[in-house]
């Protein structure tokens, strides 16, 4: 039995009005919802709708959507973090494994060019910090009348790990002295470094927007 756009309504506003602030989570738990219902109703089309909603949502848990959602954030973290991983060793692998090696080639270059080896490396702990900035800017400054997706949400999780490793390379480069930056090995370990954070951030930023698409096409009247 269909259910009217009235009791899908009331659906809507009462998974609302339950805390779940993701368009994604909420839409899926609605759809969930509508399923029941709709295979109750054809059962017995007396039975008292707004109970029947409060019923299956106690049958989640006894915290009601709390549990769930603690599923549904895990599973997709975890497919965000594999995406971005397989992206990741995409860059190893032909073809995009000659753009890989051109870069760091043309940084090897420009390195061995430099005398200031310490000016060098501060530079590209600038260029990662500006990197940093510019993911938080895409992901965290929205407009408030756009949806919050949990999918979309799941960047941030990727921009704590990227400035983390910001961190590590800057205070590496702070705390190296003049001795090491005339040891090629310890230049080049510091260089494939840098290598790894920029092909992980291209990495979490190519599923973002990859992830971006889906959602627009998944939900075109929504503002994403």
């Amino acid at each position: 039995m269909k259910l009217t756009k009235e009791q899908l309504l009331q659906i809507d506003n009462y998974v609302s009005n339950s805390g779940i602030k993701y368009y994604d989570v909420k839409n899926e738990i609605i759809d969930h919802f509508a399923t029941i219902l709709e295979q109750k109703l054809a059962e017995n089309p007396k039975l008292d709708f707004k109970q029947e909603i409060a019923n299956i949502q106690d049958s989640f848990s006894d915290t009601g959507f709390k549990k769930l959602l603690e599923e549904k954030t895990k599973s997709v973290k975890n497919q965000f973090l594999k995406q971005s991983l397989q992206h990741l060793i995409s860059f190893l692998k032909l073809p995009k494994i000659l753009i890989t090696v051109s870069i760091f080639g043309l940084l090897i270059f420009i390195m061995n060019f430099i005398n200031d080896k310490e000016t060098f490396f501060s530079i590209l702990g600038f260029i990662l910090i500006f990197m940093g900035f510019r993911l938080l800017f895409n992901v965290n400054m929205r407009d408030t009348k756009k949806e919050t997706f949990l999918v979309l949400n799941m960047s941030m999780y990727f921009f704590n790990a990227f400035y983390l490793g910001v961190m590590i390379f800057n205070f590496i480069t702070r705390n190296r002295n003049e001795e090491s930056y005339l040891n090629n090995t310890f230049n080049y370990l510091e260089l494939i470094v840098f290598m790894l954070l920029i092909l992980f951030y291209w990495s979490g930023e190519h599923v973002y927007y990859q992830t971006k698409k889906v959602v627009k096409k998944q939900y075109p009247y929504v503002v994403v």
